[in-house]
């Protein structure tokens, strides 16, 4: 496989893993919220709806940087391949 293919598919499954990440937290930890009403971690109050909904806008935000980074990394990765290629 040619580099250019190699890139697009390493991105296209980081996608779909940090698509599939946002939806559970997104849909799936507000759903199971109300089970935890009542539990404290680290002495915050317990899991009500409007501590949930900021734990799932911090936890998307976390998300996207981490994404960033990592495609960063991946942009680095294929810009030095490229350059070995046009060196040869």
């Amino acid at each position: 496989m040619d580099i250019k293919t190699i890139y697009w598919t390493k991105v296209r499954n980081l996608t779909w893993i940090f698509l599939f990440l946002w939806l559970f937290i997104a849909v799936f930890l507000p759903v199971i919220a109300p089970l935890f009403k009542g539990v404290r971690i680290i002495g915050l109050p317990s899991l009500h709806m409007y501590i949930n909904a900021f734990i799932v806008i911090v936890m998307g935000v976390v998300l996207i940087f981490i994404y960033a980074a990592i495609m960063n990394k991946f942009d680095a990765e294929l810009k030095s391949k490229v350059k070995e290629e046009e060196l040869e």
